[in-house]
């Protein structure tokens, strides 16, 4: 898992230089973004030369996926702590599972548009990466399941389902951490607010094509 960072980092010791430079990139790109990093900035940060990064990492595209493929990590770790609370009410579930995709992806913006923003050319050459938002993708999905199999959205196909409200969860995040957002948020308990009636017009909106496909027939 990928560490907080610190803008001068420690010189590396007892081999763990990898990890030194990932958490560094990291604090790197959350501050300056992808188009600030570079790998001379995060060799001098630990206080090694250029040369010794390529010893960890082949290229500067294959450090940034597994900044990446972290980032997924963190997204599936906060989904299954939406997953793990018991009782499971199916509202309450989905209410957390969206709270907690849009609260990761607006704490770290820059590390966000790196997992999604077209950086890494070909994903499918970094299997962790792929595997990552697999399994990311895997735990919306059962969110979307649990709350199928409580009769509180429609039942078409389950991924179907996710697709949409992931769909509109990244359009709204995109719009936020753009500046394209409409309404002012100057306040944490503002944005909070805006998430939860995001919240409920999605909920509803999919409620409302299940009630509706009920009616009919």
């Amino acid at each position: 898992m990928v560490r907080s960072s610190r803008s001068s980092a420690p010189a590396y010791h007892h081999g763990d230089l990898k990890q030194a430079l990932l958490t560094t990139s990291l604090g790197i790109i959350q501050k300056e973004g992808v188009a600030g990093f570079t790998l001379q900035k995060a060799a001098r940060e630990q206080g090694v030369s250029a040369a010794a990064v390529y010893r960890h990492y082949e290229s500067k595209e294959a450090l940034l996926a597994t900044i990446a493929a972290e980032g997924f990590v963190l997204l599936r770790d906060r989904l299954d702590m939406a997953l793990a609370v018991r009782p499971r009410d199916a509202r309450a579930l989905f209410r957390r599972g969206v709270e907690a995709y849009i609260d990761l992806a607006i704490s770290r913006p820059n590390h966000y548009e790196l997992m999604f923003g077209g950086v890494i050319a070909d994903r499918a050459s970094y299997p962790e990466l792929v595997q990552a938002g697999e399994d990311a993708f895997q735990r919306l999905l059962e969110i979307v399941r649990v709350c199928q199999q409580a009769g509180l959205f429609k039942r078409r196909k389950t991924i179907v389902m996710a697709f949409h409200v992931w769909s509109l969860m990244h359009g709204f995040v995109m719009l936020h951490i753009s500046g394209q957002n409409p309404f002012p948020v100057k306040k944490p308990e503002q944005l909070r607010r805006l998430v939860g009636l995001m919240v409920q017009f999605l909920r509803r909106g999919l409620d409302l094509e299940h009630r509706s496909d009920a009616r009919r027939h």
